[in-house]
């Protein structure tokens, strides 16, 4: 048995064999490649995660707005219904109309109504927005009382 060089054995009666690297050196490249591979990870580095902390607080706070919001939204409703003659639905659905055509909240919206229950009406443009809100919802509903 022969060697040319590191890399080819030959037998007095074989081919040559080739074999790139012995067990050391596969195991000491291996060890390279991963800590070259490693080091060129860390370079690169991710988007920050948005800690859970600030995370599970941003949903809290949006808990607590709902809890807070949800019955006066509700009294609006019953104000929009009592006014309307309309259903539970249609008059979420008034709520909604005014706000998208005054670019009020609707949360603000329904607390102007609240308000006004005890205080001064609401304002011109708040009443003609639920006046139209209204004629439209009118226009798109077929109630078993106007049908012919």
């Amino acid at each position: 048995m022969t060697t040319n060089d590191n890399r080819t054995i030959t037998a007095d009666n074989e081919a040559p064999v080739h074999r790139e690297h012995d067990d050391q050196s596969w195991q000491a490249s291996d060890a390279a490649q991963y800590h070259a591979a490693q080091a060129a990870l860390e370079t690169v580095l991710p988007p920050a995660p948005v800690p859970v902390e600030r995370a599970l607080k941003r949903e809290l706070n949006q808990l607590w707005h709902t809890l807070e919001t949800r019955p006066v939204i509700g009294l609006a409703r019953t104000i929009v219904m009592t006014l309307g003659g309309c259903t539970h639905d249609e008059a979420f659905q008034v709520l909604v109309d005014v706000s998208r055509h005054t670019n009020i909240e609707l949360r603000e919206i329904a607390q102007r109504l609240v308000d006004s229950v005890d205080g001064p009406p609401p304002s011109g443009p708040l009443r003609t927005a639920l006046h139209n809100a209204f004629e439209r919802l009118d226009t798109t509903t077929v109630r078993p009382d106007t049908a012919g």
